[in-house]
């Protein structure tokens, strides 16, 4: 399991939207997001829906299904790498779990 900025092991729904946002940049089908994220058929299609009435994903049809991350969905990647650095949060696993 990827670790993650704060937890080590389990991800709030942030780091999920995040991850998924970066996964589809550039257009991805839902058998591979589905692995590259971690997630079940399930999740993955419940967070979908979220994110694309949200205007951050969008479904592209040609000819099967991709999920791309939009404009606004890019902006937002950009402002969390903002935050991110302003925090000082990085993503770092060491042996017990935590970071320095």
């Amino acid at each position: 399991m990827k670790e993650t900025m704060l937890h080590g092991k389990r991800r709030n729904a942030m780091e999920i939207v995040v991850n998924i946002l970066e996964e589809a940049r550039g257009g991805i089908n839902k058998t591979r997001l589905v692995y590259r994220t971690n997630l079940n058929f399930l999740l993955i299609q419940r967070y979908i829906d979220y994110l694309t009435t949200k205007g951050l994903m969008e479904v592209r049809n040609n000819p099967s299904p991709t999920y791309a991350t939009t404009e606004k969905g890019l902006a937002l990647l950009e402002e969390f790498g903002k935050i991110k650095e302003l925090v000082g949060v990085e993503t770092i696993a060491t042996p017990d779990g935590m970071f320095p």
